[in-house]
């Protein structure tokens, strides 16, 4: 009985052993908690220190250059108001780097407990932001229907008022590009820096246009054509020479680097709005059917990317499309690419059917109220013969369709694999100057530029094609 009574007790006390010590874990778990509370502790006040030092540099750095300026007051008005702009170009330097050290102090105070929200919060703003997108895609629809129905209200006016539209949105466009370079500071003091701008852009438009519409004066006014034709190189001429050399006499000591940079975006605008939309005016003069045509192509790309891309974006494909657009897809890509095909081939049979849109300005210059004219035999209706592994598909051996549906396929192709480009150029400049539009001109679209981005790439493309495999040119052969 006693070894079974000394049994047990050693049994218990190996149980007690093996039990861990509860306040041995409680005293380790303190000690880890004391070292992670330490630690965050030496954290915040190492980011607090470096912020508390930045800031110091920079009031030392504003201190010491507002001694300065304080003693510059008595210069010339023109130093004056250089070192104001200094010193505005200071003061928002400080105020910027103080609400970073705020921002910073602000999180690390109020720390994550105080970014949770309750769930009937979180519920109120997914509700909000419903609503919200719900709002501007209504915004977008009416604004998108008003530009279309007064696009189509000016095509029916005639030539002329489509040239002035084209025009007029160039004007537009480079005004929003040019003002998002503008919105530096430095550019208000460079002398003569906006009308140096106008005058390059009006210079290419001059040289553009004024030879392109010769054949629209003939109608109109032969002795004002007649007179200005012979001249038109000269002019050109004449306009460069002068804007030449201006440019070179503004350049202002101090800002070369900064006059030149903005020279060169001012040639690169002046390219992409005037010199490519040259070609819409020759698609114009060849009929309203090779202006509306690729219009309403990139158009159709770009509704159908959208909601394509709503409806099954990245479902089928993760990886990224294009790190320049987060929100494009590939399946908005692909899925505007086959409808943009299908639209491609139908549309033009619904064009011809207006006499009017096939016309060519040479043909309609004598009577602009005229509702026919001869027909391009691109517009006629001709046999293919169908390849033979197709023939049981289509069911039959030849078919008859418009040679114009062909290259109108072609087109869309174009429009849905480069014509998308330019909107993603368009994004990389908006990007690069942190800007989410051009303008706020047209509400739920932005600027003209954010609706014409894909055009001018678009209307050359057009032109090319036209003057290459519909009507190919004759090189002269001197």
């Amino acid at each position: 009985g006693g070894m079974d009574r000394g049994g047990g007790s050693m049994e218990v006390q190996d149980e007690a052993l093996k039990q861990p010590n509860l306040s041995r874990v409680l005293s380790h778990r303190t000690l880890a908690t004391k070292s992670k509370v330490d630690a965050a502790r030496e954290k915040f006040k190492q980011v607090t220190q470096n912020l508390i030092d930045e800031a110091n540099i920079s009031l030392q750095y504003f201190e010491s250059h507002y001694e300065k300026f304080t003693t510059s007051l008595q210069a010339s008005p023109v130093e004056k108001k250089k070192e104001i702009g200094q010193r505005e170009e200071w003061i928002e330097e400080m105020n910027l780097q103080m609400e970073r050290v705020q921002s910073t102090l602000g999180h690390l105070i109020k720390g994550p407990a105080h970014k949770a929200k309750t769930k009937i919060e979180e519920k109120k703003e997914k509700v909000e932001k419903k609503k919200s997108g719900a709002r501007k895609l209504l915004t977008r629809l009416l604004f998108g229907w008003v530009m279309i129905f007064g696009f189509l209200a000016i095509i029916n006016s005639g030539h002329i008022y489509v040239c002035a539209l084209v025009a007029f949105l160039q004007i537009l466009t480079f005004r929003e590009l040019a003002n998002v370079r503008y919105k530096q500071f430095k550019a208000r003091y460079v002398p003569m820096f906006r009308t140096i701008q106008w005058g390059w852009f009006f210079t290419a438009m001059f040289y553009v246009y004024s030879d392109g519409l010769q054949g629209f004066f003939k109608g109109l006014s032969p002795e004002y054509a007649r007179s200005i034709a012979p001249f038109h190189d000269f002019m050109s001429f004449s306009l460069y020479a002068a804007m030449f050399c201006i440019t070179v006499v503004s350049f202002k000591k101090g800002f070369y680097k900064y006059q030149m940079k903005q020279l060169a975006w001012t040639f690169i605008t002046v390219f992409m709005i005037v010199f490519q939309m040259k070609f819409a005016i020759e698609n114009i003069k060849a009929g309203m059917f090779w202006f509306l045509l690729p219009c309403s192509l990139v158009i159709c790309n770009d509704c159908m990317a959208y909601f394509c891309g709503k409806a099954f974006g990245k479902k089928l494909i993760k990886y990224p499309f294009m790190r320049l657009s987060p929100n494009k897809t590939w399946e908005g890509f692909i899925g505007a690419y086959l409808f943009t095909c299908i639209f491609a081939f139908v549309y033009p049979l619904v064009l011809v059917k207006s006499k009017w849109l096939i016309c060519s300005f040479a043909e309609l210059e004598k009577d602009p109220t005229a509702i026919s004219c001869s027909v391009d035999k691109v517009f006629l209706p001709e046999l293919y013969d169908i390849p033979s592994a197709l023939v049981g598909f289509v069911g039959a051996e030849q078919v008859r369709m418009l040679p114009v549906q062909m290259h109108s396929v072609l087109l869309g192709m174009f429009a849905s694999l480069v014509a998308p480009f330019g909107g993603f150029f368009a994004s990389a400049i908006k990007r690069a100057y942190d800007i989410k539009d051009f303008d706020a001109l047209i509400p739920g679209h932005g600027g003209i530029m954010d609706r014409m981005d894909c055009q001018f790439i678009m209307a050359m493309c057009t032109g090319v094609h036209y003057t290459t495999f519909i009507h190919p040119k004759v090189a002269c052969r001197c």
